[in-house]
């Protein structure tokens, strides 16, 4: 987003906050669903066992107000992974934020060019589909200024997963951790939990 959009964001939101209380949601939705983005970074996924490589790649995440698409390509990993669970065409996914509420620190975080401290500062909730492979998956999240978490379901051909996220700032990078369950279809239980972090 160039500093000239920022600007204009925080104009809309500066004046939706003189209208009168009734119209003041109205205002900023207006204002945030007429705004395009675009993301794309680096992501990392580490090993989690020493005999393991990591996977690297990149994301993207790009809509307009409230809906939005991503997209996650690891280069390579149709070489290594089975076809039923990854091939060169990526990760891809839809969602919507259903509510948003901007901040005084989101406003100050836009204004200093800081968009990684705008989202974690902003409060929202919202829910995403995404399928990679012949698997598909849905799920939640939730920012409320100080945690942003989030509940997932998969539903692959032969296996099953079920867990939580929880995203954070790490330095300059954010960090998501998942903490889930994954059994053979229809079985829960045959479960086992695993952990794991992905920096993007």
């Amino acid at each position: 987003m160039t500093k000239t959009k920022i600007f204009i964001l925080i104009a809309l939101i500066l004046i939706s906050g003189l209208a009168v209380y009734a119209a003041r949601g109205n205002l900023e939705e207006a204002a945030f669903n007429n705004i395009p983005y675009n993301y794309t970074s680096h992501v990392w996924i580490p090993p989690t066992h020493q005999d393991e490589g990591s996977l690297g790649g990149s994301y993207s995440i790009y809509g307009q107000g409230e809906n939005f698409n991503f997209i996650i390509k690891l280069p390579g990993a149709e070489n290594k992974e089975s076809p039923l669970d990854y091939t060169k065409d990526g990760l891809n996914g839809t969602g919507k934020i259903n509510n948003i509420d901007i901040t005084y620190d989101t406003l100050s975080s836009l204004y200093s060019g800081d968009l990684k401290g705008a989202m974690f500062n902003t409060v929202f909730d919202g829910v995403f589909n995404m399928s990679c492979a012949v698997w598909t998956g849905n799920g939640n999240f939730t920012n409320d200024g100080q945690n942003f978490l989030g509940n997932f379901k998969i539903d692959g051909p032969m296996t099953d997963w079920n867990g939580t996220f929880n995203i954070k700032e790490d330095g300059n990078r954010i960090k998501l951790q998942m903490d889930y369950v994954y059994y053979p279809n229809k079985d829960p239980q045959k479960a086992k939990n695993l952990q794991e972090i992905i920096y993007m």
